[in-house]
C-alpha cells in the first residue's frame, strides 16, 4: 500500500493500491490516476468521490499535483468493489477549453497567460533566471475557438520556453533546468529495464517560418514586412524540407527562435530513452522532470548527463517504480545541434 492520499474538501482518501501519477515537461497539465480493490464489509459505505471535484495529491507530507476529478470509473459484483480515480492539474482546463477571441496589444507573455488564465483561477508564474520582458510588438489575437493551451503554447514558442504545471495547479513559464541530480542511473545496477525510442520520422533537414509583421509609426508605416527565418539539422542528410506558418505579427527573432526550438525539439523527441529503476526517490527527495540526471548505459554508449523531461511515479503489486524519459538536454535549448556523430549514421 502506498503513501499516496487524494485530498477532496478536506476530506483524505488513502489506501490506494494502484498508483500512476505522470509529470512532463512538454505537457502543461500533470495527470494522476489512482485505484483501489476491496473486499466489501456488511457495513461499508463506498467511497462518494464526485467528478468534477477539486481535489491535491499528497505523497507523505508532499503535495505533488492541485487540480480536479474527471473520471471516476467503479467496477463491482456482490463481493468485491473496485474504484478508479483520475483527474488533471488545473491546467487541465487551458487544454479543454476555448476562447470567445480577444485580441491583445503590446504585452509580453505573462501578460498575455495572465489575461486568458485569470477566469481559470490559475496563476502564472515564471521561474528564476528566464526573460520574457520582450513585448510582441504587433497585436496577437487569441481566434474563437482556439483553445487556451493552443494559444499559450504557439506564444511560448516564439520565446523559445515551456509551460508547466507546479504543485498548486498553477502555470510556470520555464526553460531547460541546470540543477543536476546525484543519483546516476547505471545500467548493470539502479537500471531495472529500458527502451528507447529512435526516429527521424518527425525531423527535417530545414525548417523555415514565415510571417508577417506590420508597420508603425515609429517602423515602416503602414507597410506589411514579411518574415522569413530557417534553421537546419545537420543530421538529416536528405532533402526534407518543412515550412510553418506563423502568426501575424511575428518578428524576425521570434521567428528564429521557433525554427530553432521545431528543430531541436523534434531532435529530442527522437532520441528519447525510458529507464525504469525501483522506488520513486533519488538521494535528495522525489524524482521531478526538467532536471539534469547523469547516466552510465553501455549499451547505447552514454556516459554524459541527460535532461529528464517525463516522471511517472508507479506503484502496483510490483511494488513502487519509476520511469523516467530522458533527452538530451540540446532538445530543450536554443543551441545549434551537434554536428552528425557514427551514432547518426548508423542504426540509430
Amino acid at each position: 500500500m502506498s503513501d499516496v492520499r487524494l485530498k477532496i474538501d478536506g476530506i483524505i482518501h488513502a489506501g490506494w493500491k494502484d498508483v500512476v501519477l505522470s509529470f512532463s515537461l512538454e505537457s502543461i497539465a500533470n495527470t494522476f490516476q489512482l485505484s483501489l480493490t476491496d473486499k466489501w464489509a456488511n457495513d461499508a459505505e463506498p467511497r462518494r468521490i464526485k467528478t468534477g471535484s477539486a481535489c491535491e495529491v499528497w505523497i507523505g507530507n508532499t503535495k505533488v499535483i492541485t487540480g480536479y476529478i474527471d473520471d471516476v470509473t467503479p467496477q463491482y459484483d456482490a463481493r468485491n468493489h473496485t474504484v478508479t480515480v483520475s483527474g488533471r492539474s488545473k491546467a487541465g482546463d487551458l487544454v479543454d477549453c476555448s476562447h470567445a477571441g480577444q485580441q491583445f496589444s503590446n504585452r509580453h507573455l505573462k501578460q498575455l497567460a495572465d489575461a486568458v488564465c485569470q477566469p481559470f483561477d490559475i496563476q502564472v508564474l515564471v521561474a528564476d533566471g528566464v526573460d520574457i520582458s520582450q513585448r510582441f510588438r504587433n497585436a496577437q489575437e487569441i481566434e474563437t475557438g482556439e483553445t487556451i493551451f493552443e494559444f499559450l503554447e504557439q506564444l511560448a514558442r516564439y520565446r523559445a520556453v515551456r509551460l508547466v504545471s507546479n504543485v498548486d495547479g498553477d502555470i510556470v513559464i520555464t526553460q531547460a533546468g541546470k540543477s543536476r541530480v546525484n543519483t546516476a542511473l547505471i545500467l548493470g545496477e539502479n537500471i531495472l529495464s529500458a527502451s528507447g525510442q529512435f526516429s527521424q520520422r518527425d525531423r527535417y533537414s530545414d525548417i523555415t517560418v514565415i510571417g508577417s509583421q506590420g508597420g508603425s509609426d515609429d517602423g515602416w508605416g503602414n507597410v506589411v514586412a514579411h518574415i522569413k527565418a530557417k534553421s537546419s539539422d545537420k543530421n538529416i542528410n536528405r532533402h526534407r524540407p518543412m515550412v510553418l506558418n506563423a502568426n501575424d505579427g511575428i518578428n524576425l527573432s521570434d521567428a528564429k527562435k521557433q525554427a530553432q526550438w521545431e528543430i531541436n525539439t523534434r531532435f529530442g523527441r527522437g532520441k528519447g530513452i525510458v529507464y525504469t529503476i525501483n522506488g520513486w526517490l533519488h538521494d535528495a527527495g522525489l524524482w521531478q522532470p526538467n532536471v539534469l540526471v547523469p547516466v552510465k548505459d553501455s549499451f547505447l554508449s552514454i556516459n554524459s548527463d541527460m535532461l529528464i523531461s517525463e516522471v511517472q511515479l508507479i506503484m502496483d503489486d510490483q511494488g513502487q517504480r519509476t520511469e523516467l524519459r530522458v533527452m538530451p538536454p540540446e532538445a530543450f535549448e536554443l543551441v545549434a545541434l551537434p554536428e552528425p556523430t557514427i551514432e547518426d549514421e548508423g542504426g540509430w
